[in-house]
């Protein structure tokens, strides 16, 4: 996985929000950032192939989605680490 920037926004209400810092460019001496927001949700599927070219998704259930989605909350545990 490439390492990738995010920052986190505090708006007027005091609600943090993540975004992943996608471009950063300078323009008249200014610097600006594209930012887009990261969603809290996601969603597991598991990645099947159906040929040579052609691969499709499938929804995963019960113990299955438990094992998977331990390793990803370690792996976005490590990304929240990282940036601190």
């Amino acid at each position: 996985m490439s390492k990738k920037n995010y920052i986190t926004l505090t708006d007027e209400n005091g609600v943090d929000t993540l975004y992943e810092l996608i471009d950063e460019v300078s323009v008249d001496g200014e610097a600006y950032v594209a930012i887009v927001p990261v969603c809290t949700e996601y969603y597991v599927l598991k990645k099947v192939n159906a040929g040579k070219k052609n691969e499709s998704f499938v929804s995963v259930e019960g113990k299955e989605l438990d094992k998977v989605e331990s390793v990803f909350q370690a792996r976005l545990s490590a990304i929240d680490h990282d940036e601190e």
